[in-house]
């Protein structure tokens, strides 16, 4: 379930900023938007995906990774920005997290959305490619499908995967493919400079 508010007053959003219960709302052209907490599976997913790539990308100085950051048009702040699972930026890009706030102002080099049943991932993707997120991994929750969306020509396009049917993120140096251990799907990631293998 979601909620959408077309109009809500400042007094309701500090409210709901008061009690923490904001993290994961978003304003879309000035329509505010609730999402329900994420459920277990879906922490999960984001959560040890993330734990193993923060430590990758730490070893290798690659970049920094962020939870509950969002990500804005930077021309309409206040009114238009969205909240993915994680935003990662590369080496040299860090300043733009301390720049922006609780935003990234320009374009973050990859971002994770979980899609989960009824949730509205997909149609965040004209505001990603507007914003110039440069790749996206969509992982669904419960089948583990994955892809990997990369900016081309001012659209977020899926990568084809290689021969071996894995699928590479340029910002992250990892592969994806979607698999299945003890008949249960699960999320493969192999870790291109460490060469390891990885089950979500």
């Amino acid at each position: 379930m979601r909620a959408v508010i077309l109009d809500i007053s400042p007094e309701e959003i500090a409210e709901r900023h008061r009690l923490d219960l904001d993290r994961r709302d978003e304003m879309w052209e000035g329509v505010y938007h609730i999402a329900p907490p994420p459920d277990e599976e879906h922490q999960t997913v984001s959560d040890e995906l993330l734990f193993i790539l923060a430590a990758y990308v730490a070893k290798h100085a690659l970049g920094t990774f962020r939870t509950i950051k969002g990500v804005r048009d930077v021309h309409h702040p206040q009114q238009n920005y969205r909240i993915p699972e994680w935003v990662f930026l590369r080496r040299g890009r860090e300043h733009l997290f301390k720049q922006g706030g609780s935003y990234v102002d320009e374009g973050p080099d990859v971002i994770l959305e979980v899609v989960s049943p009824g949730d509205e991932t997909d149609e965040k993707m004209p505001f990603y490619e507007k914003v110039g997120v440069r790749e996206m991994i969509r992982v669904e929750r419960d089948s583990r499908a994955v892809q990997v969306l990369r900016l081309v020509g001012g659209r977020l396009t899926p990568v084809s995967p290689n021969a071996d049917g894995w699928i590479y993120c340029e910002g992250l140096r990892a592969f994806f493919r979607t698999g299945t251990s003890s008949g249960s799907p699960v999320l493969r990631v192999l870790l291109e400079l460490d060469r390891s293998e990885h089950l979500i």
